[in-house]
């Protein structure tokens, strides 16, 4: 440097940008670079070369120095180096800042014609970005530069590729500085990646195999199944005299005719594998004698997606597809591609995480025939679901539902776990008709019927009542037939005709009372119109239940503001008194009804329902009902007297016979039991709630039934639903005692005839 003799000049601290080992031609160069400004220089002469560009070694002072006008000119030279690092330094940080004006300027002449403008610069790395299927790609420089001529300079870039698909992983290129008066950036696409100049970037997938869904008890619903793929390559067909011979050998193997299979690769590429069917291992197998004389036929192993039970849970298990294309860049923020199969609805859906697995990736640039690969992931295997289902429960209540418009759904309360979930219309998911999507049979109504829950509700508005003080278990209302609490033009009826007479709260809902709870409503009205929607919400109503399957419907958890933002109309204290009751604007679905149910009878939580069960898996901590202890007793106690008090219990003469105790850890029929026996005796007792809930127009009412059983420690709850049914304690009761059956492994008692669909 100018002013300090070469022997006294001391070495610079390194600086985050370190120069190293610098090749000029035939010799070395050590410096240490800070930043841009200085460069300290040592210059060794190697004797034995021949440099076009002579170096000498620093004299000794008094001495004189050979070859002086080169040195001269070397030296400066080497002092003109500081202005490449910074414009290698600009164009780096112009390129991580998404400044590419700034990078275009510093393009060399050449570079200029060949991207006229800072947009065509931006679209090279646009491309590197999709094609590579990233999110960024952070760039800096690294190692030493490289003095190619007199004229040109290389740096070694190293940039940082980063992007949900592939994740992060290095890319070293070479950028090339040259010097116009000034040192420019000679650019081109393999300052990119090596080889882009010329070629483009590819991403290749290899998927496994996607994992199985499986019941609790290890059958297995749908996985993977192995076929066989036969295709055509038709440049290999000899002459039209083969040709129909092999058309004629296909026909017979894969049972299309020979004009079908020709139209299949007809127009293909010559050289291309055409698929023409894809059969059984077994039956290819068979047919090999016929297939192998063609060498234009080939056969390839390829693995589909199988149910292996598509009887069972169809509305449970879902269906796989290509990604739609609304749906493309949600999922690409997850990581796919967007070509990919993936689950649409149901479990498939619900469990992709788990069942999809990753494939095997290589991201590589193809250029003149070769392939560099940047950067190669391996496959991960999906895991195989076991969901909670069992598959004999889940059997018992779809066949409960044969002939029938409705839902059962099963949870076990102390956990949310899923334990069977049907609906109906059902339908064959190896074979769905126009016909099932025209008469709703693909509709999950379990998650995704939304009806009035009519009487199945009062316990929502009990509940309301006993926490905001205006009623207490005993206390007493008085009902004789009807109710004209909102005068006399609106004057309404208990559904019992008479009425139920003097009769407190507990047993009013055990009785179904429409009175009690029509002046419930009424009282709670008065105190605040949204107190009974804030209580529906707190029993789960108006929300997702965070069931892990999507489609599920929220409902309706109505309030004045409700009623104001979807109608446009005032909230009035008759809509109150109609959702104290089940009605009017209150919807929801059979899966919140039977939470709600499992809530009260695992002591008061709120649990998240879920379908696919582990030992590991943790589930949301469960939200408490708005209910005290004591209350919380009062309501059981109702709903056990559904079921066993024969005076006012609703569904009692449904129950009548239904006469189970425990001997030995077995549930065994009381016939055959002693009066004394059975004092002694844990009997089987259910407790539940019935509902009959009226439907839009003319149409026959909604049955509801709602239970858990055992009633002292409860293992299971069930809700019926049956669209149109009629009354609920008749219709809907005796299918929740078989699903109660079922569960138990008890006889499966008759269906009455009076609940038997209509033919």
């Amino acid at each position: 440097m100018p002013g300090l003799a070469p022997t006294a000049q001391p070495w610079l601290k390194p600086s985050p940008l370190l120069w190293g080992w610098m090749g000029v031609t035939g010799g070395m160069i050590r410096g240490v670079m800070n930043r841009g400004i200085t460069l300290l220089i040592a210059m060794t002469l190697l004797a034995s070369c021949s440099l076009p560009l002579e170096m000498a070694a620093p004299a000794a002072p008094g001495a004189t120095t050979p070859s002086s006008s080169a040195a001269v000119s070397t030296a400066a030279r080497m002092r003109g180096l500081g202005g490449a690092v910074a414009t290698a330094d600009a164009f780096v940080a112009a390129l991580n800042a998404g400044d590419y004006a700034a990078a275009h300027a510093l393009l060399d002449s050449v570079g200029r014609s060949d991207m006229p403008n800072a947009a065509s610069l931006q679209a090279a790395y646009d491309e590197a970005h999709r094609d590579g299927r990233t999110l960024t790609i952070t760039t800096k420089l690294v190692g030493g530069l490289l003095v190619n001529d007199d004229q040109s300079i290389s740096a070694l870039l190293e940039a940082d590729w980063d992007g949900p698909l592939l994740g992060r992983f290095q890319v070293t290129t070479t950028l090339t500085l040259v010097d116009e008066g000034g040192w420019r950036v000679h650019w081109t696409r393999d300052a990119i990646a090596p080889g882009f100049e010329d070629g483009r970037i590819l991403l290749q997938q290899n998927w496994l195999p996607r994992a199985s869904l499986t019941t609790a008890d290890g059958v297995e619903l749908v996985g993977p199944a192995e076929r066989s793929e036969v295709g055509v390559q038709r440049d290999q067909i000899a002459d039209a005299a083969e040709e129909q011979r092999m058309l004629e050998a296909l026909s017979k193997v894969c049972g299309l005719s020979p004009e079908e299979i020709h139209a299949k690769y007809a127009d293909s590429p010559a050289n291309w594998f055409v698929p023409i069917a894809v059969l059984p291992v077994a039956v290819v197998d068979a047919n090999s004698e016929l297939l192998q004389p063609f060498a234009a036929v080939t056969v390839r192993s390829k693995f589909v997606r199988e149910r292996m039970r598509p009887d069972l849970a169809p509305h449970l298990i879902g269906s796989v597809g290509p990604i739609p294309a609304e749906t493309v860049d949600r999922y690409r923020a997850l990581g796919y591609a967007g070509d990919e199969q993936v689950g649409l609805s149901g479990m498939e859906a619900g469990a992709e995480a788990l069942l999809a697995g990753q494939p095997e990736r290589v991201l590589y640039v193809a250029s003149s025939g070769k392939l560099h690969t940047l950067i190669e992931r391996p496959a991960l295997r999906g895991t195989d679901v076991a969901l909670t289902i069992g598959a004999k429960l889940q059997s018992a209540v779809q066949a409960l539902l044969d002939g029938r418009r409705g839902a059962i759904v099963v949870l076990r309360p102390q956990d949310g776990s899923v334990l069977a979930m049907a609906s109906a219309p059902t339908f064959d998911p190896t074979n769905v008709k126009q016909s099932d999507v025209d008469g709703g049979a693909l509709l999950n109504r379990a998650t995704q019927g939304l009806y009035p829950p009519g009487s199945t509700f009062k316990m929502v508005t009990m509940a309301a009542g006993l926490g905001e003080g205006i009623a207490q278990p005993d206390t007493v209302f008085n009902d004789l037939g009807t109710w004209s609490g909102l005068g006399p033009n609106f004057t309404k009826k208990c559904w019992r005709a008479g009425g139920h007479g003097r009769i407190t709260l507990q047993n009013g809902l055990t009785a179904s009372c429409n009175v009690v709870f029509y002046e419930l409503g009424l009282q709670l009205e008065n105190k605040g119109s949204g107190i009974l929607g804030d209580y529906a919400r707190r029993f789960g109503f108006g929300a997702l239940s965070g069931l892990d399957m999507p489609g599920e419907q929220a409902g309706t958890a109505p309030d004045p503001d409700y009623a104001q933002k979807v109608f446009g109309m005032a909230w009035r204290p008759g809509d109150t008194v109609n959702m104290a009751v089940g009605q009017g604007y209150m919807l929801a679905t059979p899966l919140q009804i039977v939470r709600m149910t499992a809530a009260i009878a695992a002591g008061g939580n709120l649990r998240t329902p879920h379908l696919i069960g582990s030992p590991a898996q943790l589930q949301p901590e469960p939200r408490a009902l708005p209910l005290s202890a004591s209350h919380l007793v009062a309501m059981q106690a109702a709903m056990l007297g559904v079921t066993t008090n024969a005076k006012i219990g609703t569904t009692a003469y449904r129950f009548a016979d239904f006469n189970y105790y425990e001997v030995d850890g077995r549930w065994v029929s009381g016939k055959n039991l002693t009066a004394g026996e059975k004092k002694t005796l844990r009997r089987l007792n259910v407790a539940g709630k019935s509902g009959t809930a009226q439907a839009p127009g003319d149409e026959q009412s909604h049955a509801w039934f709602t239970a858990y059983a055992p009633a002292d420690a409860p293992e299971i709850a069930v809700t019926v639903l049956l669209e149109n049914a009629g009354q609920g304690s008749g219709q809907a009761g005796p299918l929740a005692r078989q699903a109660i059956e079922a569960y138990f492994g008890l006889p499966i008692s008759p269906t009455p005839k009076d609940a038997l669909p209509n033919d």
